[in-house]
């Protein structure tokens, strides 16, 4: 039998808003990037139409997965977690790759949001 759940302490509640805001703003991110990729194929300036189209619709697959993530990190639903956490993941091992081939801010950037966003994730409790 499980335990009763307590509600949240102020702390959690507050690195829950900072994990939902964080995962908003990949997200936001991701969104533009897809826009240009969109503006690049009507331009025609894409190597290959089709890959350009098939980046922009991951992308946007992406955007959706992740905006829900990130209303349910904000609502503190228990299954938002999961996927900001993976995806954030993911992130890490690019934003050191991206110190590469990217401007150090840049990749910085990646990188300090991608630890971020995992850390508020963890740290704003077990949702039940």
């Amino acid at each position: 039998m499980p335990a009763p759940s307590t509600a949240p302490t102020d702390r959690e509640l507050l690195l829950g808003r900072v994990a939902a805001v964080l995962l908003g703003l990949e997200v936001l991110a991701i969104a533009g990037f897809a826009a240009f990729y969109l503006v690049e194929l009507v331009l025609g300036e894409g190597s290959d139409p089709m890959i350009v189209l098939m980046s922009a619709v991951t992308m946007v697959v992406f955007v959706v997965g992740l905006g829900y993530a990130t209303v349910g990190l904000w609502r503190r639903h228990p299954r938002a977690q999961a996927p900001a956490i993976a995806f954030n993941f993911l992130l890490v091992p690019l934003g050191i790759a991206m110190f590469q081939f990217a401007s150090p801010w840049l990749a910085g950037a990646v990188l300090v949001g991608a630890v971020g966003t995992i850390a508020a994730t963890f740290l704003m409790g077990r949702l039940d």
